[in-house]
């Protein structure tokens, strides 16, 4: 029989590579992106950049759930709304490219409502936003909050464009 003290170091093994592996498959997702087969074809999500990712928040926004009636037709009602959406969401991170996402979004966003089913769909989604690799770019802004504001320039020495000292600035002032 082991003791306490072994199965709980077995459990924290297991648990610190369990974490470790979830990481490092993170870090793949930011880096190589993912494959994904839907019927008898296969699409690739590449690693996603800002401009696909402001493409697919226009898309994302509009994902909006109201249960408000206890009505079992208002849920079909919101279901019907937000498969659309959902649909472009993933027809632009798979498309990545601005002009391919402005010429077929609507034709693959129409394909995958027709191939994709909920489960599928919902493991995508969490995919993508695990892609979003939030926690990097948050980490970032705040770096480069903390450097201006650390900056040695006071709020008053600002400087126009062209390089020429702006003689006073008006938002300072009283």
């Amino acid at each position: 029989m082991e003791s306490t003290e072994d199965l709980f170091n077995e459990f924290v093994t297991q648990n610190i590579s369990n974490e470790e592996a979830e990481k490092n498959e993170a870090e793949l997702l930011v880096e190589k992106g993912f494959v994904f087969n839907v019927g008898k074809r296969k699409f690739q999500i590449k690693p996603l950049v800002f401009g696909t990712i402001t493409y697919a928040n226009k898309h994302a926004v509009d994902l909006k759930i109201n249960l408000t009636t206890e009505d079992n037709a208002s849920v079909f009602n919101e279901v019907g709304k937000n498969v659309s959406p959902l649909m472009k969401f993933i027809a632009v991170c798979i498309l990545h490219k601005r002009w391919k996402i402005l010429l077929f979004t609507n034709i693959l966003s129409w394909y995958l409502k027709w191939k994709l089913n909920p489960q599928m769909a919902l493991k995508i989604s969490m995919v993508i936003l695990n892609m979003y690799d939030i926690k990097n770019f948050i980490t970032s802004i705040r770096m480069i909050g903390q450097l201006t504001i650390t900056s040695p320039k006071s709020p008053k020495e600002t400087t126009l464009v062209d390089g020429n000292q702006q003689v006073s600035n008006q938002s300072t002032e009283p």
